[in-house]
């Protein structure tokens, strides 16, 4: 049903993709480390989650603080207005943090929801900066009914953002659910003649896809497929100490998986490699 719903704004999620995509190529490196920031890369998830729940918190608090006013309760006005005034600053963080994320989404149905989620809670936050400015110009019966409309609209925005993660798996990782096959010992995963240097190679741990990587006399083996949307880093590029997703971007450090870059926020998974006796061995996956 919500896919139904969410289709008419397909054209508008494109575009806008398209846009954010742009304007963060624009700002060149600065804009990465920016992304970085905004996506969570640094926080081990994703960043948007963390501010949407001062949102809906505040939000909720926000309207018990309104329905004590009009019940008659005193010395309440000061802390809604506070309340206010913290939720709709929140809601703008989510809406950037969001939209970073959003510029990856998959296309179909997938960004089409993620895109009727980000303009409900749009529509959401605008009700509660007008709230907050009827408050600041006394309008206080206006500026209840905002707050109402507010948290009714953030319900179903929040409604909307949980499908899209617990149907698509937006913004999680993985590989968390699939680790991947653990050797004990060093195994055998491809012929060393088959691994160039500084390529990237797909090569196979029994079910589980891994990228092989060669420089000099090191190897490094990791899980192939990327933690942020499941790109195959086999597909990917190097560079200096990482390998880059084709997908979109996430940069992981080839000597134990850590990201270097979002809009990735887990670390991939690794493992030990060696060269030995024709053959590149692997074991692991590193804890």
């Amino acid at each position: 049903m919500l896919e139904r719903w969410a289709r008419p704004v397909a054209r508008l999620s494109n575009a806008t993709a398209r846009g954010i995509n742009a304007f963060f190529a624009v700002l060149g490196r600065p804009g990465k480390l920016f992304q970085d920031f905004l996506n969570g890369s640094w926080l081990g998830h994703s960043l948007h989650p963390v501010v949407v729940d001062v949102v809906v918190g505040g939000s909720t608090v926000a309207l018990l603080l309104q329905l004590l006013a009009w019940l008659g309760a005193a010395d309440v006005r000061t802390a809604l207005v506070w309340t206010v005034a913290l939720t709709w600053l929140a809601g703008v963080s989510a809406i950037v943090t969001g939209l970073t994320d959003f510029k990856d989404t998959a296309t179909g149905d997938e960004r089409n929801v993620a895109g009727l989620h980000g303009l409900v809670n749009i529509l959401a936050t605008l009700a509660l900066i007008g709230a907050f400015v009827a408050l600041l110009g006394d309008a206080d019966a206006l500026a209840g009914w905002l707050i109402v409309a507010g948290f009714v609209i953030l319900s179903l925005g929040a409604f909307i953002g949980g499908h899209v993660v617990f149907k698509y798996g937006y913004m999680v990782n993985r590989n968390a659910f699939s680790r991947g096959k653990a050797a004990k010992e060093f195994t055998a995963v491809l012929p060393a003649a088959d691994l160039a240097e500084a390529t990237p190679t797909a090569a196979m741990l029994g079910a589980t896809a891994l990228v092989v990587v060669r420089r000099g006399d090191l190897v490094f083996a990791l899980k192939d497929t990327c933690s942020h949307a499941g790109g195959p880093l086999s597909k990917g590029h190097l560079a200096a100490d990482t390998i880059v997703c084709p997908w979109h971007g996430s940069a992981f450090r080839l000597r134990d998986g850590a990201v270097r870059h979002g809009p990735s926020s887990t670390r991939q998974v690794a493992y030990r490699a060696r060269i030995n006796e024709g053959q590149v061995e692997v074991q692991g996956p590193v804890d």
